[in-house]
């Protein structure tokens, strides 16, 4: 039995982690600042929000695990958990990723100057915004710190940051100052990852907020893990957006994409992963095929697993990448297997709505006992809670998520028909929000506002426009 540390602990390690129970592991959790940060970047964020210092955070994990030996240490939190986690391991001398390499990859800027050094053909141009381009005229022209300009339209983003916060497409000089008050998160929010940053992998922030070349075609997620020196690819996942936004409608997996590309896609990862040093753990890559050009580039970087991919592994290869996880974290050799589950395609469906609203009923566990009843295999994560208004959720800035459902299918139809089962045994109900202060002095005003149910919200999700295969950044 190994006994393993959970830092920064979410509701999908708790419940993969009882699914895995058979294993015999013994797990342990420290969380650390996880929703206070996300507080920071959500759209109606609290103030006076504090952070302990990380280096203060992490003289308490190891003072509290000293006089009770670990196995392994692990996280699956994109920020701060990922670095925290190689961080502990280190110093308690156990199987972990470089601390340097974990930090690296974060930082996207820098993580860019390393992409560059050794796949240059699958790295966007990319420069850091100065202070010149929030200027009352700004030039038709990107004013960058480094050699070279990006003309227009062009993608921008926190250096740091997690769940697209930040990130949008901008097309103009005129409307870029608008996205970079948008981009431009608290300097809070970045105070933990420059410590550990400078501390750690001895870089400075540089900057804030990135510019790059836009990228266009079709954007997957390559899964994989790195141990003894070796890169291995897990698999590739089709990352579906609503049409003209970027917000993720679906994941599905396994990826359509012709083979030779996966390959493409691949070797770029094992040069990549190898060239900064990644060792003894999980990482993904967002990426992007454009077929006019028949090229591959890097979208960023995560060096962890992506959580709420590890059950489409399982329902299609057989294999769920906790297992991976636990594995790596203990020093033993994975052993993945490939389509030996009890699925042909599964996906992952983010139930979202365009327009801010406030829920006035969720799925209770008995309704989602009803749905396990007959979908054993599905997982539904409800991300709101009567009275509350989506805006108070984690969002990506450009939409409203409401729940995830993950399923499986013998095929696409019997993958859409799942999910649209699991749908009409989930009662949500909606109302838009309304401004107290447009109302006038009615206190009820916002009842007389139709309330609509979630297969209502979601007809567009399934119809078939949205089915239809478009993938723009």
């Amino acid at each position: 039995m190994s006994r393993i540390l959970f830092i920064c602990p979410t509701v999908r390690d708790y419940r993969e982690l009882r699914a895995l129970a058979y294993r015999g592991d013994c797990y342990e959790f420290h969380d650390y600042a996880t929703s206070a940060l996300e507080s920071m970047v959500s759209g109606d964020a609290p103030t006076g929000i504090r952070i302990a210092d990380p280096e203060r955070e992490i003289e308490r994990i190891l003072r509290r695990f000293r006089a009770t030996p670990l196995d392994g240490v692990a996280s699956t939190d994109d920020y701060p958990g990922s670095a925290l986690a190689s961080i502990v391991a280190r110093k308690l001398g156990l199987p972990c990723v470089s601390p340097a390499a974990s930090l690296l990859c974060q930082h996207k800027y820098h993580s860019r100057h390393a992409q560059r050094a050794t796949v240059p053909e699958a790295t966007p141009a990319f420069e850091l915004i100065s202070t010149a381009t929030t200027s009352a005229a700004p030039s038709p022209f990107l004013s960058l710190s480094g050699p070279a300009s990006l003309d227009y339209p062009v993608f921008i983003k926190p250096v740091k940051s997690f769940f697209s916060v930040g990130a949008s497409r901008v097309d103009t000089p005129a409307t870029l100052a608008t996205a970079l008050r948008v981009a431009t998160l608290p300097q809070p929010f970045f105070a933990p990852f420059e410590k550990l940053l400078r501390q750690h992998c001895r870089l400075d922030m540089a900057g804030h907020v990135l510019a790059e070349a836009l990228l266009e075609g079709v954007q997957v997620t390559l899964e994989g893990y790195a141990n003894g020196g070796e890169i291995h690819v897990l698999g590739v996942v089709d990352s579906l957006m609503y049409p003209g936004t970027k917000s993720f409608q679906r994941f599905e997996y396994p990826s359509r994409l012709p083979l030779p590309i996966q390959q493409r896609m691949a070797e770029v990862a094992r040069r990549t992963m190898s060239h900064v040093g990644y060792d003894a753990g999980l990482f993904n890559i967002e990426m992007m095929y454009d077929a006019q050009s028949d090229s591959v580039a890097i979208i960023e970087i995560n060096p962890r697993m992506s959580s709420q991919f590890a059950d489409l592994f399982e329902k299609v290869d057989g294999f769920n990448t906790y297992s991976i996880l636990l594995d790596l974290a203990v020093g033993r050799a994975p052993r993945p297997s490939w389509r030996n589950g009890n699925y042909a395609v599964a996906a992952s469906w983010a139930l979202r709505s365009f327009e801010n609203l406030r829920a006035l009923q969720v799925p209770t566990l008995a309704d989602l006992a009803s749905v396990h009843a007959v979908h054993p295999d599905a997982r539904i994560e409800i991300l709101t809670s009567p009275g509350r208004k989506l805006s108070q959720e984690m969002q990506d800035g450009g939409s409203y998520r409401y729940a995830v459902i993950n399923v499986g299918g013998r095929d696409d139809a019997d993958l859409r028909g799942c999910l649209r089962d699991c749908l009409a045994r989930l009662p949500f109900i909606f109302e838009p929000v309304r401004d107290r202060r447009a109302a006038g002095s009615q206190p009820d005003a916002r009842r007389s506002v139709p309330r609509r149910s979630a297969t209502q919200w979601a007809g567009r999700y399934l119809s078939p426009d949205v089915d239809a295969p478009q993938f723009q950044r």
